[in-house]
């Protein structure tokens, strides 16, 4: 399928708080495996002022079980979250796989026309790149409903905190260093565990493998989907902010991020952010991610950091997907520049499918 590249990258409206958030489920269908966790999620939105909706099909199984409803069920969802204009925000109940089957039924001159902001992670990241590279619309990064806002013992205060900043200001947004985080699986089909609170287990702070600061638009992934991502969607790299991390999956990260700097040019970017590993100590990762950048990008002056909190360990940071980024010392910063008119408020009842 061929597209037309759009526009520089433009920020979406900010919202307050008492926003209309819609639910969708663009990829698996943990919504309806663990409706215990969604019902939590869904209290917390309320208990933050938030008023909270279901896209029609966000409850659907796909006969393998694997993915939330057919392609064009949950495209349909998502499409329909844009079109309607008391939704303020649109939001990503989980991830893990069949985000990328929904691209071919978007419009996105339909989206480009009623901009929002969208809010997913990990294999969601397909959506945030093409509302970036299709429909010219910067979109948010970091957390899913189930993942992150349905935690066992409450949502972490940081990812509450971030939600609200990256939604509700156009002033810059600002991203330090967790004190600590957790790696924990969360054990979804054993309610008795997945009610369990993870423990915070994995010390926070930035390991810098070569120092300096940089600037550019922020494009990333998780680094098994960086390849297809920045190829399907023409993403240029040239003087521009790479994030990546590498999830629960397994695979060892050696071959992958080989994979990526033969497909890829990372000679040119501005800098690179890499994410703390969800099961490993950041010493150990920050030596195997160093040896690999001296591997295979032994030449470049650019600045690269692990151990951020962008990736697969909780809370993580909620950034703007294709925006402009600052990095240096020990803090991220969106500038967020121009004028951005806020988003009118829609009352709803809550806890209503669409």
């Amino acid at each position: 399928m061929e597209f037309t590249v759009s526009s520089p990258v433009r920020p979406v409206a900010p919202v307050r708080p008492g926003a209309h958030i819609r639910l969708v489920s663009p990829a698996m269908p943990t919504i309806s495996y663990i409706p215990e966790r969604a019902r939590r999620a869904e209290q917390v939105l309320r208990d933050h002022g938030y008023t909270v909706s279901y896209g029609a099909n966000a409850f659907q199984v796909s006969p393998d079980g694997m993915t939330a409803g057919t392609p064009e069920q949950r495209a349909a969802d998502f499409m329909a979250a844009f079109a309607d204009p008391s939704v303020d925000v649109v939001f990503a109940s989980d991830a893990g796989q069949g985000s990328q089957e929904l691209i071919e039924f978007l419009d996105a001159d339909a989206i480009a026309a009623t901009p929002k902001p969208f809010v997913g992670y990990c294999d969601n990241v397909y959506l945030n790149a093409f509302l970036a590279r299709r429909a010219g619309i910067s979109s948010l990064y970091g957390i899913s409903h189930m993942v992150h806002i349905g935690e066992a013992g409450g949502a972490y205060p940081e990812t509450l905190r971030y939600l609200a900043q990256a939604l509700a200001s156009d002033e810059p947004l600002v991203c330090e260093a967790m004190s600590d985080r957790t790696g924990a699986l969360i054990d979804w089909y054993v309610p008795e565990r997945e009610r369990e609170p993870r423990g915070r287990n994995i010390a926070g702070g930035w390991t810098w493998l070569r120092p300096g600061t940089a600037r550019g638009p922020l494009w990333g992934g998780e680094v098994s989907v960086l390849p297809d991502l920045v190829t399907d969607f023409g993403l240029d790299l040239h003087g521009a902010v790479l994030f990546w991390d590498i999830s629960y999956h397994g695979m060892p990260v050696g071959p992958l991020f080989e994979a990526l700097c033969e497909r890829v040019d990372l000679t040119g970017l501005a800098g690179m952010l890499i994410g703390a590993h969800p099961l490993m100590p950041l010493p150990q990762w920050a030596g195997i991610v160093g040896g690999l950048v001296d591997r295979f990008l032994p030449d470049v002056g650019y600045p690269i950091v692990v151990n951020t909190d962008l990736g697969h360990t909780c809370p993580s940071w909620i950034v703007p997907y294709g925006e402009e980024v600052e990095v240096a010392a020990d803090r991220i910063v969106f500038p967020r520049r121009g004028a951005r008119t806020r988003a009118a408020v829609h009352p709803l009842s809550e806890g209503t499918k669409e």
